[in-house]
């Protein structure tokens, strides 16, 4: 059975494929708050959900690497509370804001950078769901379990797959600052 964080994971990323998927579509046509509202809840979100996906494997090496494996147990619940509390919301904030954004300055598709953009988070939305979530899901299982082995296999896939999740977000993080194409012209 998934665990909250798994619960809480995908439906952010369900939500935040819908909303680009709507924007893509020229949805919402127009933005409740302000301009200024939109780019500060935008940007609190991007620190808070970059802040959490940089911070938390941080801890989780950090604590791999001490001799009392109560420091990793606790290392990894906090991971995935975090996911629950930090990587979910602050996902939506951003998703959700820079959608309005984008309304705002005409739609997704009037800024090459944002066309780009949005198939970089579609892509690392569904890699995540697909392979990091998973491998998450697994170190969690095999640390309650005192799973050295399992632990060990666990924490490098989920290294592995999080990490190749994290560089196309940076790409994303990138592209919002430069507000120029990276593979286009």
């Amino acid at each position: 059975m998934p665990s909250l964080s798994a619960k809480v994971s995908i439906a952010a990323n369900t939500l935040a494929l819908a909303a680009l998927g709507a924007a893509w579509h020229g949805l919402p046509a127009t933005a409740p708050l302000s301009y200024a509202a939109h780019k500060w809840l935008h940007v609190a979100g991007v620190v808070v959900f970059m802040g959490n996906l940089v911070s938390g494997p941080l801890w989780v090496a950090y604590a791999w690497w001490q001799e009392e494996r109560a420091h990793l147990r606790f290392a990894v619940r906090t991971l995935a509370a975090a996911d629950v509390w930090l990587t979910a919301p602050g996902l939506l904030l951003t998703v959700w804001n820079g959608v309005c954004l984008a309304a705002m300055l005409g739609g997704v598709r009037q800024q090459p950078w944002l066309v780009e953009s949005m198939a970089w988070l579609v892509g690392t939305s569904v890699f995540s769901m697909a392979l990091v979530l998973p491998w998450q899901e697994r170190l969690l299982a095999a640390v309650e379990a005192g799973d050295e082995a399992a632990t060990r296999r666990a924490l490098v896939w989920w290294s592995v797959y999080g990490s190749a999740s994290g560089l196309p977000l940076g790409v994303v993080t990138w592209l919002m600052v430069a507000k120029q194409p990276l593979l286009g012209p």
